[in-house]
């Protein structure tokens, strides 16, 4: 998500909303979501599921607003991923 958010900033994008994914069925998406693997290495993929993993990964994408920044480098700091804020420029 720091990678997507950097992109962002750097296109001078400030989205207004982010949509949640609901995969549809009988794709690929569909099997990563519901398994966490990757169909063709069988290697564990984050699947982000609570609703405090989701609202966590759209702060990311509201870097200009200064409460959700503040808020996002609260989070980071809880994980000691000091090099993420130091990326975002937090």
């Amino acid at each position: 998500m720091a990678d997507l958010a950097i992109q962002a900033q750097k296109l001078n994008m400030n989205l207004e909303q982010i949509q949640d994914f609901t995969p549809t069925p009988m794709t690929l998406a569909s099997v990563m979501f519901y398994t966490g693997l990757d169909p063709y290495t069988h290697e564990k993929i984050y699947i982000p599921s609570s609703i405090k993993d989701k609202k966590l990964q759209q702060l990311f994408f509201f870097l200009y607003n200064k409460k959700k920044r503040t808020e996002l480098k609260a989070e980071i700091s809880k994980i000691k991923r000091f090099d993420i804020i130091k990326l975002l420029g937090l």
